[in-house]
Order: C-alpha cells, then structure tokens, then sequence
C-alpha cells in the first residue's frame, strides 16, 4: 500500500485560519482523512500480526477481501471506508487487538467494514459478522433486521444476502440502487436513483423554488438566545480512547429491532450533487463502479455513527421533510454564502437524524467522524444552513489538526478555559475548535444581516452576528494569552484568525444589536460561574 505525502502549504494554511480554503482545500483535506482510514488499516494489520495464531490469519483475510474490493471498484471501496462511522470502527479494532483476549475476530468492527466494502465493490465474498442486537449494521450501506437473532451469534454474508444462524435472512439490496418489490410501501427505499426522483432535491428542487423563497420559512423559535444554549459542536466532542472503542461497537438498539419478518433497511439519500448521486456508499451501478460525486446519505440505523445514540427508522415522510430541509438550506447558501456551499458539498458526507428535543437543536461532529454530522432535524432552511456551516468548520479543523501540530501536548497540564458558548470550562483543543467554527458562524450573520428585508429578522441576524464575534474575538485573545499550549504554527493560525475577526468586528452594526449582544453575553458568564464547580480553578 503506498500512501501520498499531504502537505498545507502558508498560504493554504492561513485561507483555513481565516474560515475558508473553499472546495479544493475541503478535497484535499477529505483526501487526507482518506489516508488517515488507510493508514489505521494497516495499523489494525500490524498489530495483528503481531499477535499472530488464528487472529492474525483470520485478519488477514479480512484484509484480502478489502484488498480484493479496492482493485474491483476503488471509489465504491473508498466510499465505504470514507462514511464516518467507518472511523471510530477502526479505532475501536485496533484498541482491541491490544487486548490480551480480542474475542473472537469475526466480533470485531473491521468485519462489518469489510462486509460493506465487498457489498460495494459487488464481491461474491463470504464474511462472517457477529449480530449486535437483533441483526447486524453495514457501514455507509444499512442495517439487517434478522427477529430473533441472539446478540453475540454469527451472521454470514454469503452473495449479497445476510444469514443468520437460527435461519433468518435477509438480501441486501440498494446495491446497484436496485429495489425490491414491496419495499417502498414499507418505508424501506432505496438510496438510489430512483429514490432521487421520489422527492425533490439537488439541482431539480433548486429549479423548483425561488430565490429567497426560505426566508419566508425562518421560525420564531430560532431565536438567538437558543442558539446560545444549544449550539455543540466537535469541539464538545472530540472522542477519547475510551469513547471511540466503545462507540465502534455500539449494538442495532432496540429501537430499530422491530417485528416480524427479516427486513433490510438501505441509508436513504438526503441531498445529491447536481449532476447526481449515487446509491449508498457512492454505487453507481449494478457492476458497482463508483461515482466522482457523493450523494449525502441519511444514516438512521447506524448507532456507531450517532456516538452510540438509539436509532429511530425514519418513515418516508420525515426522510422527505430531511430532503427538503436539505436541499432549502443548500440552496441559501449558494445563494448567499457561495463559498461555504462549496465547502459543504465537498465535504458533507452523512447526516445524522438526532431525536427532536423540546424545541431544543442540537447538532454535532467529532474527530474520527470526518463528513458526518449528527443533528435534530432544523426547524427551518436558515437554521440549517447555519449548522452546516458550523460543523464544517469542525470538520475543516478536525482534518487539519491531524496534518499539523497546532496544540503543545508536551506543554504540561492543559488549563480549562472560559468558552463564551459554554456552560463548562474548556481545555485548550475544545476553546480552539469553538472559536474557528463561530468565526465562521459570525460571518454567516453578518451575510444574513445584510440579505434580511424584514426589520426584525435583520436585528435578529445583527445581534448574532455582535454576539458571535465578540465571543469567538475574545476566545482567541484567551488563546493567545496562553500561548504555551499553542505550537508555533499554533500561535501563527490563530493569530490570523483573531486578524479576520478584528476585520469583521470593524462592519458596523446599530447600537442597539450590540448591547442586546453584550447582554447576552454578560447573563452566560454570570451563569457559567453560578455554575461552576468551585473545586475547579480555571484560567480565564
């Protein structure tokens, strides 16, 4: 396996540090996270072999399998192991290899990486799983329903069609975007072509609904005061050793168990490129050739995706109202704020539907989950605009940060630190990745304040707009004031980000949006020491 060198030239690093880099930095750092899987690959095979006896052998042909389905259909393959929840997958084989009993390997996560790569390459191969509840999740494909399979008891792909050891099985289909007779009726589609033409989404809803069209659809309750509360990104999220071991293992749920006959529920498409998109895990056709652009599947059933979280099967009419949001929000911002729907398109790989909260939006991404983002379904197109917005930026910093030393992990005990978003202290990494992504968001609200024709939309939009820049402005004042947990190229990134906020502080904004800001502002500081645990001696 010979992997390609990745390198973030000044002045590539520095577009980054100031929120953009557009499509062609989202591309290369995707690529970059592509190596990253591969190079865990070989990690999970040298630590194999270093165990050697029947695990290693039965590794190894795991990994001939997926050596197999690269050379049969390369961007298949890669589309499998690029989905987001292939990453915590990897991580949590190669912590338990280090164990001194594994269990058994066909228990292991790189199995259901493997079988979902031979699905997508259109391998006959035979791989053995291990249910996790009752059936077993193929990652960036779907998931088995198999009733009455015991968690722990085996199930065989054998020719496109998962077999359970008590008898039940079930044909994977989707592959190929091929669908069963029946299927749809049951809310079972297929992330394929067909699919795309049930609903209206990429570059056909585009033609469809006019210009400026969701601004008639914001809410009241995207207030500026919830966002405050609830906006959680990676940086909330970044996973230990612990977390993403656990979550690489994470069972169906028993939400998604249901009744009666074996079924096989196929990731459904949320948005597709314009020019199209494939079925899941990017299959372009029934030979399993690939495609150059990615459809953005929906990932319902995959509990590894969502952090462990239980998965609800969505029905056809909230995948629709998904769709919808989607396409709405992707269209605002190639309206409004074309380069982050640059940004977004090329590197949105899954959304993750959360269960609705009391009104509440909560969103997400996290480290080994590149392209994935975890979210309640947003109450309208401008909200979900602003969430794409800002998990990308987590994302962006997420692939950057493991290209390049930004945090000196050898400057000793790391302080906790005032997040001006936050109800907590934050360690240096979490303060970082909260001030690039409201940078970002700051500027969206800036664009927005002045797009709104609506007085009270636009001072809704100023005040977030005041709110977020001051917050992440004097986040990275924080950041600089304790520069011995930055690394030089640390000192020098977040230097020209606190420089882009310094320019965007400069856009004016009425007076009175700015106190309402500095109001906001005050009150989440006074709460954040109200709650402070006071055996806590952070550095603000």
């Amino acid at each position: 396996m010979t992997l390609r060198a990745f390198r973030l030239d000044v002045s590539l690093l520095e577009a980054l540090a100031r929120g953009g880099g557009g499509a062609g930095a989202l591309r290369l750092l995707a690529d970059a996270e592509y190596g990253r899987r591969l190079l865990l690959l070989r990690a999970v095979l040298d630590r194999a072999r270093e165990r050697g006896g029947a695990v290693a052998a039965e590794v190894a042909g795991l990994f001939a399998v997926l050596a197999q389905a690269r050379r049969a259909a390369p961007e298949a393959t890669r589309r499998v192991l690029a989905h987001p929840s292939v990453g915590p997958r990897l991580v949590a084989t190669w912590q338990a290899l280090g164990d001194p009993d594994p269990g058994p390997v066909a228990a292991l996560p790189l199995a259901e990486v493997t079988a979902s790569a031979a699905l997508a390459a259109g391998l006959p191969a035979e791989v053995t799983l291990t249910a996790q509840g009752p059936g077993a999740v193929l990652p960036g494909l779907g998931a088995a329903v198999l009733p009455d399979t015991p968690p722990g008891s085996p199930v065989r792909l054998r020719d496109g069609v998962l077999e359970a050891e008590g008898g039940g099985s079930v044909r994977v289909w989707g592959v190929g975007g091929r669908t069963p007779p029946g299927a749809e009726a049951r809310g079972e589609t297929a992330a394929g072509p067909e699919a795309q033409a049930k609903a209206p989404v990429g570059a056909e809803a585009q033609a469809k609904a006019p210009a400026g069209a969701e601004v008639a659809q914001i809410r009241a309750a995207d207030s500026a005061q919830a966002q405050t509360e609830v906006a959680v990104g990676a940086e909330a999220q970044l996973p230990t050793a612990t977390s993403a071991r656990a979550q690489g293992r994470a069972s169906v749920g028993a939400d998604l168990q249901g009744e009666g006959e074996a079924r096989w529920w196929a990731l459904r498409v949320v948005w597709a490129p314009r020019g199209g998109g494939g079925p899941p895990g990017g299959l372009g056709g029934p030979d399993g050739a690939g495609r150059s652009a990615s459809a953005v599947l929906l990932d319902d059933v995959d509990p590894v995706a969502a952090a462990g979280a239980p998965r609800v099967r969505l029905g056809d009419g909230e995948v629709r109202a998904w769709q919808a949001g989607a396409a709405a929000a992707l269209r605002l911002l190639r309206v409004r704020h074309p380069g982050y729907a640059s940004e977004v398109a090329a590197g949105l790989r899954a959304l993750v539907p959360l269960p609705a909260d009391a009104g509440a939006h909560r969103s997400g991404s996290a480290a080994e989950r590149f392209g994935g983002v975890t979210l309640t379904r947003p109450a309208s197109p401008l909200t979900f605009a602003e969430t794409l917005v800002h998990e990308t930026q987590h994302s962006k910093l997420v692939a950057v940060m493991h290209l390049v030393d930004l945090l000196d992990t050898d400057a000793g005990e790391q302080p906790l630190l005032y997040a001006p978003w936050r109800d907590d202290p934050r360690p240096p990494a979490g303060l970082l990745h909260g001030t690039y992504a409201f940078l970002s968001v700051a500027r969206f609200w800036s664009v927005e304040a002045g797009a709104a024709r609506d007085p009270e939309r636009r001072y809704d939009a100023q005040v977030r707009c005041a709110r977020w820049r001051e917050a992440a402005a004097e986040a990275a004042g924080t950041l600089l004031a304790h520069a011995d947990v930055l690394t030089g190229t640390g000192r020098r990134f977040v230097t020209v980000m606190d420089a882009a906020l310094t320019g965007l502080r400069r856009v004016p904004l009425p007076a009175a949006a700015v106190r309402e800001a500095r109001r906001q502002a005050e009150e989440h500081r006074t709460r954040w020491r109200a709650s402070l645990d006071r055996t806590t001696s952070p550095r603000v």
